[in-house]
């Protein structure tokens, strides 16, 4: 009965992921988020204590060396993931919900409303996305959560745009017009018969998103414009490095890090799209 269970799960899991470039994918980001959620328990010592002698290359009580003022740096990686993959997930989360409710009210109401919605949205996305970020949050202030808010002012275009276009073909859908005879309101067509339809394609570009997240936020952290010394995030860590090139481990260990986080969730979003997009399975 075990074999079987545990074979009908595995049939369940979209046939894309089951691939071995998907569970390679699929392992590495689950460990990142447990790793992220643990931290405090992986790191073997204080990533903001000053315990060991400087510059010491990877052995074996520090696994990654430590850094100019004896810091572990093998804790201040995995601590620096709770920063990291927990501020790209929240970006994520509330572009996509700030970017859909914005795209849902232009596609379904159309008219001035689409109008002014849609150009504002296509001033946004007229400015590089990294030059935009780098302003606002010069203009509020370095920290994560300003870094955050920068990052949001950026991404949520994408979404709104995304959800816009599918809102404008489900509107002239049978059901739609069967629920407007009925006499339901906007409110309750757009939550209950339009925004079912519309899920699945948000959750693709949210999982090819996360990715990009964590580069933006670690690029901000990087100029400065992030996590500001002693918390340990990837982004400032590589900045940090900088002042020590010959330091190889310094810069090669958080950098390992974003690129694996990076790859495994651009993969896995690649081939949620691959699984759940009509447009791509009829080729």
């Amino acid at each position: 009965m075990g074999g079987k269970r545990r074979r009908s799960l595995w049939k369940r899991i979209p046939a894309q992921i089951r691939t071995p470039l998907g569970v390679i994918a699929v392992t590495v980001a689950l460990t990142w988020l447990v790793v992220a959620i643990f931290a405090p328990y992986l790191s073997p010592y204080d990533p903001v204590s000053q315990e060991f002698a400087p510059y010491l290359e990877p052995n074996s009580v520090n696994f990654f060396g430590t850094d100019d003022i004896g810091r572990d740096y093998f804790s201040r990686v995995v601590s620096g993931s709770r920063i990291s993959i927990s501020l790209s997930l929240l970006l994520v989360f509330m572009s996509m919900i700030v970017g859909s409710l914005i795209g849902l009210v232009a596609g379904f109401f159309g008219g001035w409303i689409d109008e002014v919605i849609m150009r504002l949205t296509d001033l946004f996305m007229s400015f590089p996305t990294v030059i935009l970020a780098m302003i606002v949050a010069a203009a509020l202030g370095a920290s994560l959560f300003n870094s955050v808010l920068a990052a949001l002012v950026v991404s949520w275009p994408v979404y709104a745009r995304l959800t816009r276009s599918m809102v404008l073909s489900l509107r002239q859908s049978n059901f739609v017009s069967a629920a407007r005879l009925m006499g339901h309101s906007s409110g309750r067509i757009m939550l209950r018969d339009i925004v079912p339809n519309t899920i699945s394609s948000t959750l693709i570009m949210a999982s090819l998103d996360i990715g990009t997240a964590t580069l933006l936020l670690s690029g901000l952290s990087f100029l400065g414009l992030g996590a500001k010394p002693p918390t340990p995030e990837w982004g400032s860590m590589i900045s940090y490095a900088l002042h020590s090139f010959d330091k190889w481990w310094l810069g090669l260990f958080p950098g390992l890090a974003i690129f694996s986080v990076v790859v495994a969730f651009n993969i896995i979003g690649d081939l949620l799209r691959d699984q759940l997009d009509p447009e791509v399975q009829r080729l």
